[in-house]
Formats: C-alpha cells, sequence, structure tokens
C-alpha cells in the first residue's frame, strides 16, 4: 500500500523566520549585506581567510590589501566601529568559532571565525575588540592576537538608499 505525502502548503507568504534570515544577504563569495543597517561585511574574518592571528596594526593592513583588490568592488573596506561589530551581535544566533567556541552571529557567515574582532579606536596602545561569545568590548594591548572583519557602508546619498530599498526583503501575498 502507497502512502501519500502530505500536499505543500500553497502560502506563499514568507514565515516570520525566513524573512528574518533574509536580514544578511551574500553578495558574491566574499560580502554579505546588511540589510538593516546597510553596512556590508567580509564573508570571512581575517582568521578564517588567512589561517593566522593579526594584531591591531596588522589589521588595518589587512583591510588596506582588501582594498588595493575592490574586494566585492569596494576600496573603502575598514575595521567596524564598536557600534557597527555590535549590530552583528544576536544572542539567539549559534555559530561555531575557532576552537568548537559559541560566538553569537548569523550562520550566513561561515563557521570558524575566531571569536574576537579588533575595532577601530585609538587609545594609546590598548585597542578595542569585541569578544562575539559575550558582546563585550575589552581593551587589548595592539600586539596582542585577534581577527579582523572587515566592513564597509555606502555613502549617504540616493542611489545607496536607493540600493537599500531594494535589498530589503519582501513579503510575498497572494
Amino acid at each position: 500500500m502507497e502512502s501519500q505525502l502530505p500536499e505543500k502548503s500553497q502560502n506563499t507568504e514568507l514565515t516570520e523566520k525566513e524573512q528574518e534570515q533574509k536580514r544578511f544577504v551574500k553578495k558574491g563569495p566574499f560580502v554579505i549585506y546588511d540589510t538593516e543597517t546597510g553596512i556590508y561585511w567580509m564573508t570571512k574574518d581575517s582568521w578564517q581567510d588567512k589561517g593566522k592571528f593579526f594584531n591591531w596594526h596588522e589589521s588595518r593592513d589587512y583591510a588596506d590589501t582588501k582594498n588595493l583588490r575592490k574586494i566585492g568592488g569596494f576600496d573603502d573596506w575598514r575595521l567596524p566601529s564598536r557600534d557597527e561589530a555590535a549590530t552583528l551581535f544576536d544572542k539567539e544566533k549559534k555559530n561555531v568559532a575557532k576552537g568548537g567556541q559559541t560566538i553569537h552571529i548569523d550562520p550566513i557567515f561561515p563557521e570558524g571565525a575566531f571569536k574576537t574582532m579588533w575595532l577601530t579606536g585609538d587609545t594609546s596602545t590598548r585597542r578595542p575588540r569585541l569578544d562575539m561569545s559575550e558582546n563585550k568590548v575589552g581593551m587589548a594591548e595592539e600586539y596582542a592576537f585577534g581577527a579582523i572583519r572587515p566592513c564597509r557602508k555606502d555613502k549617504v546619498g540616493k542611489e545607496s538608499q536607493q540600493r537599500r530599498r531594494q535589498a530589503k526583503p519582501k513579503a510575498i501575498t497572494r
């Protein structure tokens, strides 16, 4: 006796979970766009990309190299600010970091990132880093090890606002 599979629902509205998953949109192999903030992020952090740690100065050089190579077609990659980096943290999200630790970023970002990322900031020889497992900013010696996930943001203007509107997910109605 054959059993029939239940018919697929014809409901074409996106569920709340599906809409939430569309907050981050891949823009090619190297870039993820945050539709809520308008921030573009590198898909991989420097640990995932190069397999080595970077101090704060090397992190800035890493971003500069991405600019020279025009990764994603952009040449304005940089270290994120505290506020920008904090937008990646979502306590409800879980992603496996280097060494099996848990960090709280969207799973659209590949597993294996380092748990701390360097941030912009100049306070003599101590530099800010965000711990993505706890959403805490700590100060570290500028030559301590860490990683960078470069970001960029469109310049304010009609063109960038229009692009952001086009990238936002829309609920499908019947």
